[in-house]
């Protein structure tokens, strides 16, 4: 019996369509020979009941088959929003020009005569289930593409509104007192701010994938790095009024991550829990060790998140009941960032509902001496 060659990139799996045995376990084990998964189908019908729990990549059918032929089961296929792009090779005894253009127009990709050639065959197979899961890709990238001009346009107007009536206001009323152009100068720097914050969570999405791919995980401390994100938040916290109390569990934590992505996240954590505490409140970082590693925990005081809302926390583009407490940028990509890079450095990120009212979330990482 012959090795099975390499598993082809990528894989494909192909749903065999004919009322022949023999030709599905022809056709059967040459796919799975060339890598290929295959599920088989003795009919039309047959076929269209497996598709309910099962999407291929590509499917091959026979034309002449009984009770419902190659072009019915088409046309059928064509009708399924889910299933009307999965490509479709028809692959028959049938040599006569008119099937061809029949099978075309019933939706069909390509049209295969028997007996056929393996390697044509696979080649076919292979050139079509890639250019599927090509289109998949590029739908899905201008899905997102959408969904980020969604996001720019909904939360760049507010900032730009309050910038556009300030500049109004001062250039119409030159004598205005001195507190006054103060409070509307001060309200220009605001929204460019909240404007600047929302363009850079943007960016930052972009770089993710490179990001992870360029991991160097080493020894860290994590208490250097949330005293360092600490600093960098100062003002902002003076301006809400919230105090940050950091607890300590006595020795330094010694984790295995990469300092730029350490970084972002424990800024993205700390962000979050400073935009949705009230005025007044304190935010709470836990620095300790567990069986799970080193753990970066932070808790706040604000308005917390719903139970239905908590499976929808690490998605991409999550908008989330909750508002941030002082007119704050909010893009719904922290989160996702966070969830990204603290697993490309191994770790592990997660959220809990603080007693009372808030939220925590906890960072883990591999603890220096005790990763593999």
């Amino acid at each position: 019996m012959l090795d099975p060659l390499p598993r082809p990139n990528p894989a494909a799996l192909v749903l065999v369509v004919d009322d022949e045995v023999k030709n599905i376990q022809v056709v059967g084990s040459l796919l799975l020979r060339h890598g290929h998964e295959v599920i088989a189908a003795g009919s039309g019908r047959e076929a269209l009941a497996k598709l309910e729990s099962v999407h291929p990549d590509l499917i091959l059918l026979d034309v002449m088959m009984p009770g419902m032929t190659g072009f019915e089961f088409c046309l059928k296929l064509r009708e399924n929003p889910e299933l009307r792009d999965v490509p479709v090779i028809f692959l028959s005894a049938a040599a006569d020009k008119n099937f061809v253009v029949d099978a075309l127009e019933a939706g069909a990709v390509d049209y295969v005569t028997k007996p056929f050639h393996g390697p044509e065959l696979i080649s076919r197979v292979e050139l079509h289930a890639s250019r599927r899961k090509t289109h998949n890709q590029l739908s899905k990238v201008i899905r997102e593409k959408n969904r980020l001009l969604e996001v720019v346009a909904h939360d760049l107007k507010n900032p730009l509104s309050g910038i556009q009536f300030a500049a109004t206001m001062l250039a119409e009323n030159p004598a205005l007192p001195e507190d006054a152009r103060s409070q509307l100068v001060s309200s220009i720097g605001e929204s460019a701010l909240r404007a600047f914050e929302i363009v850079s969570g943007l960016l930052e999405t972009k770089s993710i994938e490179e990001a992870k791919s360029a991991v160097i995980r080493k020894p860290l401390s994590l208490e250097a790095h949330a005293e360092r994100a600490i600093a960098n938040f100062e003002q902002h916290c003076r301006r809400k009024n919230i105090r940050i109390d950091v607890l300590r569990s006595g020795d330094d934590l010694s984790v295995f991550g990469d300092s730029r992505l350490l970084m972002c996240c424990i800024e993205n954590l700390l962000s979050n829990a400073i935009k949705f505490s009230p005025s007044g409140s304190t935010v709470t970082i836990h620095l300790q060790r567990n069986g799970e590693g080193g753990i970066f925990r932070i808790e706040d005081e604000g308005p917390g998140i719903l139970e239905e809302e908590v499976p929808l926390l690490f998605g991409k583009f999550t908008r989330l009941s909750a508002r941030p407490t002082n007119g704050e940028a909010s893009t719904g990509l922290g989160l996702h960032i966070v969830h990204e890079l603290v697993t490309a450095m191994e770790g592990r990120v997660s959220y809990q509902p603080r007693d009372g009212k808030g939220s925590v979330f906890r960072i883990a990482l591999p603890l220096v001496g005790e990763s593999a």
